[in-house]
């Protein structure tokens, strides 16, 4: 046996007695490189290879499949870094790799890295695989390699390690407990949701599969699961599966003996609102707390489930903002916090390296008092002012994770190395309190604009730009330049005092300094976020049609005009949207929202001209408002009505305007009112709304 050989025959051994992963960084030319690593796949059963030009016959998985390695294991983990770096993909199979297992990094030798290494992301990973949770090692010119001291193992035994049989074939103390607690979420008193949070590796979704399949087999039961992504929850029906005893294949849907277990995607399951005795919803950080409260209120017994450190984004800061929702609504609820790994042991180095060098575990600045916006310096930085001085990038990238639940490890790398990216801060001192992420966009040509307003061209990036130009057909807002706001974020402790507000008029002064035509925003339309961008002077020009996949919202496209050039288009576009909208409210948005459907449909109608109410129409909705004509005679004398005091802002705050709105101008059918609103049936609900009318009505002209 070489010498080579020993070294990774005895760190395997180490790795396998301690159930540690370690990180095994082999930096050399690639050749060497992949017959080194293939020495280490050697001792596994299940490696695998992120690389679109892995070795043949090995098992390989390129950065476009990566995805569908989730809630599968290996054993080993190579990442060639003599291609780019996938770092969201890399992220994502280091949760795979199982205790005992390796992760070996291919590093390419200093004078044959590429222009790309050079970028300060790349430079911050170089420094990171320096770091003592790295076991480094390079051949010389002899032939032979540095041998680096193997890592120590544990003096006490982990958890991981524990291999005493517990009930419901658990892994641990800690994830029965979590099956027994979800459990009682059925078989306690109702209106006492659960809520579990967990980093990956504990074994959160395998608990959820176990106590649905032990609650399914118990009596007939009906559990919905919902997530964002079917593949969120692939786990969870793996070990209700198991528990079961049926196939454990990918699936949606597992029945048993008149036991039903059903994934539904979080707009369907509020839109149909079916029974069931449990309702389960995984990575519930990810989903908007509006229809978290909205699940809520809809079934009697919930647990919500997230991941507090992820590759795909953070939910640290789900249980803090959901709480005062789960106060109110349901104060008998409950927490519980699964800190325990069961795939590995505590203590896990390579875990430790992946949130050291990805910030996945970053936190925001710690703040002793309340902050006030006279007390705040706002500056524009770069990349350097970040890395120049320790605890600055974490302070930021801290800042994002808790105010955002998608902030990734892509968007770590953008912050540093995207030249087109502008950064703002709000501090207290030297205390990053506030921020605001920019990119610049736009200045096509004449040519590149007309093609990307007929749909014939999409240039990667520049999505403001784009927007505007293919969803308005406004060819010259992408010949302009612009800024597009794409993360603004301030921290717990200094929310409501202007530093928001404040930061996006530092934007708009930078705007203007320089030379930028428009700035604009894409964000999920919401009650708390459209005040905000409205008061800071941002106009809505486009609703998405479509729900986004990972909000559960529609998407709200909103500009700020700067120079004169962009407000030509500017009011075509405002406009366009009114007259779209106005004819969307009783189909495409038909079932938006009232907290965002009324802010819009009332700005909407600032830009019309709506026909007088005459005195005929008054006398027909006094007839109305005591009992004569119907609804349907009078639909088109009610919606008038309506959008003058909508427009006018007499009936906004009117106490049933949102079932007026539901009914009158989204044209709801009279069942989806009477379940929304809870009537008996129509005739209650017509009731209701003569009753409004009567209310409401003013005297008539004379």
């Amino acid at each position: 046996m070489t010498e080579l050989s020993r070294f990774i025959s005895d760190l395997v051994s180490r790795a396998e007695q301690s159930r540690h992963r370690y990180l095994l960084c082999i930096e050399s030319e690639r050749h060497w490189g992949i017959q080194t690593a293939q020495l280490v796949q050697a001792h596994y059963s299940a490696g695998l290879w992120l690389s679109d030009k892995a070795p043949h016959n090995e098992q390989s998985v390129s950065v476009s499949k990566s995805q569908a390695w989730l809630g599968q294991e290996s054993e080993c983990l190579i990442v060639d870094l003599h291609q780019e770096l996938a770092i969201e993909a890399m992220a994502a199979l280091v949760g795979t790799i199982r205790g005992g297992g390796l992760m070996v990094i291919l590093l390419p030798v200093s004078e044959h890295r590429s222009a790309h290494w050079q970028s300060p992301f790349m430079q911050r990973l170089l420094s990171q695989l320096s770091s003592a949770q790295v076991l480094t090692i390079k051949p010389d010119q002899d032939g032979k390699f540095n041998r680096p001291a193997l890592p120590a193992l544990p003096e006490t035994l982990s958890v991981a390690d524990d291999k005493t049989e517990r009930q419901y074939g658990c892994l641990s103390d800690e994830q029965r407990d979590a099956v027994e607690y979800i459990c009682r979420v059925v078989t306690g008193h109702r209106r006492r949701p659960l809520v579990i949070t967990a980093d990956r590796g504990r074994g959160k979704s395998s608990a959820l599969g176990i106590a649905a399949g032990l609650l399914m087999k118990e009596k007939k039961r009906k559990i919905l699961v919902t997530a964002p992504r079917l593949r969120n929850v692939q786990t969870v029906f793996q070990h209700a599966a198991k528990i079961l005893g049926l196939p454990g294949d990918a699936s949606s849907r597992l029945e048993l003996d008149g036991s039903q277990l059903c994934f539904m995607a979080p707009d369907h399951l509020l839109v149909e609102r079916p029974p069931a005795d449990l309702l389960i919803v995984d990575e519930a950080a990810a989903i908007p707390a509006p229809l978290l409260q909205k699940m809520l209120s809809s079934y009697s017994r919930v647990v919500f489930a997230s991941t507090i450190h992820g590759y795909e984004g953070t939910g640290r800061g789900f249980a803090i903002k959901f709480k005062s929702v789960l106060d109110t609504m349901t104060p008998q609820w409950r927490a519980f916090s699964m800190t325990s790994p069961v795939r590995w042991a505590a203590g896990d180095p390579l875990e430790h390296w992946l949130f050291e060098t990805l910030l996945l575990d970053a936190e925001p600045a710690p703040l002793t008092a309340p902050v006030s916006v006279a007390d705040v310096e706002f500056k524009q930085i770069s990349p350097l002012w970040l890395t120049e001085r320790p605890g600055r990038l974490s302070q930021l990238f801290g800042l994002l994770v808790n105010a955002h639940y998608q902030t990734s490890p892509a968007d770590l790398k953008q912050l540093l190395d995207d030249p087109d990216l502008a950064l703002f801060v709000a501090l207290k001192d030297a205390l990053i309190v506030g921020c605001v992420l920019l990119s610049r966009e736009g200045g096509f040509s004449a040519e590149l604009a007309r093609s990307v307003c007929l749909g014939q061209r999409r240039p990667k990036g520049h999505l403001l730009a784009q927007s505007v130009a293919a969803h308005l057909g406004l060819a010259e807002a992408a010949s302009q330049h612009c800024g597009r706001i794409l993360r603004i974020a301030v921290h717990d402790h200094a929310r409501g005092m202007g530093i928001g507000s404040a930061l996006l008029a530092q934007v708009q002064h930078w705007a203007v300094a320089n030379q930028l035509d428009f700035l604009g925003t894409s964000f999920a339309a919401s009650s708390e976020l459209l005040p905000f961008w409205r008061q800071a002077g941002y106009a809505p020009v486009r609703l998405g049609i479509v729900k986004d996949g990972a909000s559960g919202c529609h998407s709200l496209l909103s500009v700020l005009p700067i120079s004169d050039a962009s407000k030509s288009w500017f009011e075509l576009a405002t406009a366009s949207f009114s007259v779209s909208f106005l004819a969307q409210a009783c189909e495409q948005f038909r079932l938006l929202d009232k907290a965002v459907f009324l802010p819009l449909y009332s700005l909407s109608l600032l830009q019309t001209h709506l026909p007088l109410v005459s005195e005929t129409v008054y006398r027909q909705l006094i007839n109305f408002s005591q009992g004569g004509l119907g609804y349907d005679l009078l639909v088109g004398q009610l919606s008038l009505w309506l959008q003058h005091g909508i427009k006018s802002g007499e009936l906004i705050d009117q106490s049933g305007i949102e079932v007026m709105v539901a009914k009158v101008i989204q044209r709801q059918s009279w069942m989806e009112v009477q379940e929304q609103f809870g009537f008996t049936g129509r005739k209650q609900a017509e009731q209701f709304l003569r009753h409004f009318v009567a209310k409401a009505l003013p005297n008539p002209p004379h």
